[in-house]
């Protein structure tokens, strides 16, 4: 689990956040790799990102300190470094990485207000080029920018892959929960299957509380 910037309490001295830290335990991750279930690679980015560059809250500064953009992107590769080779890498943040278009329908791309442009966040792209060096960097994760877009333009683009066959997927379907015309609730969840340690599946899926697919939108 990554938190994202709606997490990050409003104290500005760092405990709220520190509290949620503590309780999540080993399932927090922030600038650091797990290797889940001896099955994949995920790397963790920046915590609590609000998009729209760099940008350290000061709840982030009072759990880390001062970080700066430099020693961020080098947490990320530090990390990268840890993964075990054979093993596909998930890259997880709450922002996206900017690079991916400054257009109101990009993928990380502002909406809300004129001028359009580019909200990604620039470390995780700048540590996605160093990683990219090395290994590849099958899936990049993350939320923040939703899929219906402000100003009624219509909907993003949520899914776009690189020359470097590195896959970005935003899985910011919000609202998550919709209820339809018999009442039943339906929740989205974002899916994606792996097959010989390639990313072989991409979808957003509505699930009924009982567990069945109710409707599908494939991207891969």
């Amino acid at each position: 689990m990554i938190l994202g910037n709606h997490d990050r309490g409003k104290d500005f001295t760092g405990e709220t956040l520190l509290k949620q830290i503590r309780i999540l335990g080993e399932k927090y991750c922030a600038w650091d790799l797990r290797v889940f279930n001896n099955q994949i690679n995920i790397l963790s980015a920046r915590p609590c990102s609000s998009g729209g560059g760099y940008y350290l809250s000061k709840e982030v500064r009072g759990v880390y300190g001062p970080i700066t953009e430099k020693e961020s992107v080098s947490k990320m590769i530090q990390g990268s470094e840890k993964t075990i080779k054979d093993l596909p890498l998930i890259i997880m943040s709450h922002a996206g990485p900017s690079g991916l278009g400054s257009e109101p329908r990009s993928i990380c791309g502002k909406d809300w207000k004129l001028p359009s442009l580019d909200w990604g966040d620039r470390d995780l792209s700048v540590a996605i080029s160093e990683i990219q060096k090395k290994r590849i960097v099958n899936l990049v994760i993350f939320g923040h920018m939703h899929n219906r877009l402000k100003r009624n333009l219509g909907f993003r683009e949520m899914f776009k892959t690189d020359n470097k066959g590195t896959a970005y997927f935003n899985t910011a379907v919000v609202p998550r929960y919709q209820t339809i015309d018999d009442g039943e609730l339906l929740i989205n969840f974002s899916w994606v299957e792996f097959e010989n340690n390639k990313l072989k599946h991409v979808s957003h899926r509505w699930y009924s509380e009982s567990g069945k697919v109710y409707e599908e939108n494939k991207f891969l």
